[in-house]
């Protein structure tokens, strides 16, 4: 609570030496993005502040869209300045380091070059996935009871898709991701790139039915829909895991 009201504070002062401190839409967004960035040092990586704010924000559409992009960018740069970039190891103080990333895993400018189209086509992906969704929500309200048990099979089919091309276990493309992206985080190359676009193509039309159909979140599979894509993207020339 500290490091966040040291957060929102850093923030409201820079406002203000801008002169924008009389726009007080301006100034709540980003003591709210200061705060996310405080919040990302101490977890060690932006996705959990982002989680944080969506569920605490309470606000939906592009309410939470203005809200959210400064906060993520906040929360990112944050995250960057303790995990280190190229040759800047970052900051060293205590639990707030990251004792487990190998020294080669600091980003470098290949990273970003290779992360921004990289970033684009995983938002075309996770926008594709909620399409479907909609689609199916619209598709389920009439003969809602077939129609749902029509879903859970497409569902089915999927994730059993999945596991006959690849041959790893039907739980990576059936569950939210969250053990998934532990295995991603923990042995990335145990993935061939043809096993990582399986499970982005099977996992992201499951999940995108689900969310129209069945139990779906918005938020766990999205990422690692994200992971996914850019693993298999990571053999890139100077793009690394």
């Amino acid at each position: 609570a500290p490091l966040m009201a040291v957060g929102s504070g850093l923030a409201l002062l820079a406002v203000r030496r801008a002169g924008a401190g009389g726009d007080q839409q301006a100034s709540a967004i980003l003591a709210t993005a200061g705060s996310t960035a405080a919040i990302s040092t101490i977890l060690g990586g932006p996705i959990a502040a982002a989680v944080l704010l969506i569920e605490g924000a309470g606000l939906a559409g592009t309410q939470l869209v203005a809200l959210l992009l400064p906060c993520l960018l906040a929360s990112a740069t944050g995250a960057l300045v303790f995990t280190g970039f190229g040759q800047w190891t970052g900051l060293e103080i205590g639990a707030l380091s990251l004792p487990d990333l190998p020294p080669q895993a600091n980003p470098d400018a290949g990273d970003f070059l290779w992360g921004l189209p990289t970033a684009a086509l995983i938002a075309v992906l996770v926008t594709l996935a909620r399409a479907l969704g909609r689609r199916t929500v619209s598709w389920t309200r009439h003969r809602t009871a077939a129609r749902t048990v029509a879903c859970a099979t497409a569902v089915g089919v999927c994730v059993a898709a999945y596991a006959l091309i690849t041959g790893r276990s039907p739980a990576e493309a059936a569950l939210s991701g969250q053990a998934t992206l532990a295995q991603l985080a923990a042995h990335p190359h145990a993935w061939s790139v043809g096993a990582l676009v399986a499970l982005v193509a099977c996992k992201g039309l499951a999940w995108g039915i689900a969310l129209g159909a069945l139990r779906g979140g918005p938020i766990f599979p999205a990422v690692l829909l994200g992971a996914a894509t850019a693993l298999a993207c990571s053999g890139l020339p100077g793009f690394g895991a």
